[in-house]
């Protein structure tokens, strides 16, 4: 494998979502460890994952580590443990999700109710798959908690997955030098909220490049929306400052979307 995007983190954290938009932009193969592990508990009866043998996560592991020697471009793997899993491998690229308990408390109503209680929300509550996945975790890995250093710590709380995936995408292909051609989708106008390219101005509404985005975001003046900027679009490589007027070039990214570059005080 030349390259791996492993997305973990807990219940209801939107990480299968995003990974799901992931392959959907741009065409990789997506393999859900969880999932099986899921499936597995629901043939067997067994309340939740965590319940499952341990030999039958051991299994799982060793089965991902093999997938990840495959002959392929890249593939992105999600799964709550996948930091443990995957996480020492010079290859990956390696995202945390995370979002507020109550927002996860709400996908998982949500979930639990669309899904007439049969969905892969198993178990009893966020909380209750907390306390499950940190014991499993120790089981496994011999902490409760996760000493991996994500390359993305992202918070879905107020973010759809389709924002969460496409800046994922963003700052893999920035940190990792790699342009990957793939069947990318038109750019979508209805969706782009009032966004066009060309010459603009608008403030910083946050940024720092030597964090994850590795850049930030600017408010366009003229749509009011957020525009993702990477650092390397900044023109003379200085730092902004939240709330500096800004001038710089709207262009369309690969996703349909866009973003900013030859960025400049105003």
């Amino acid at each position: 494998m030349e390259n791996i995007i492993a997305i973990y983190g807990g219940t209801c954290s939107l990480k299968t979502d995003v990974a799901e938009e992931l392959s959907r932009i741009t065409g990789f193969k997506l393999t859900n460890r969880g999932e099986k592990a899921t499936t597995q508990a629901k043939y067997t009866g067994t309340p939740t994952a965590a319940g499952l043998p341990e030999s039958f996560h051991r299994d799982l592991d060793a089965e991902t580590l093999r997938m990840a020697g495959w002959n392929e471009k890249l593939m992105i793997f999600e799964s709550t443990f996948m930091d443990a899993v995957l996480g020492n491998r010079d290859n990956v690229f390696l995202v945390h999700l995370k979002a507020r308990d109550d927002v996860r408390d709400a996908r998982w109503k949500t979930r639990k109710e669309e899904g007439g209680g049969r969905t892969r929300q198993l178990g009893e509550s966020v909380a209750a798959r907390d306390r499950e996945d940190a014991e499993l975790r120790r089981k496994l890995y011999g902490s409760a908690g996760s000493a991996a250093k994500p390359v993305l710590d992202l918070d879905t709380t107020d973010r759809t997955a389709i924002e969460v995936a496409l800046e994922i995408w963003e700052a893999f292909e920035a940190e990792s030098g790699i342009q990957v051609v793939t069947n990318k989708p038109a750019m979508d106008k209805s969706a782009a909220r009032g966004i066009f390219p060309g010459p603009a101005t608008g403030r910083v509404k946050r940024y720092n490049a030597k964090q994850t985005p590795f850049g930030g975001y600017i408010t366009d003046d003229r749509s009011a929306q957020d525009i993702y900027v990477h650092k390397s679009a900044v023109s003379d490589g200085s730092d902004l400052e939240a709330g500096q007027k800004v001038a710089f070039e709207i262009v369309a990214d690969s996703f349909g979307g866009f973003k900013a570059t030859k960025v400049a005080p105003a």
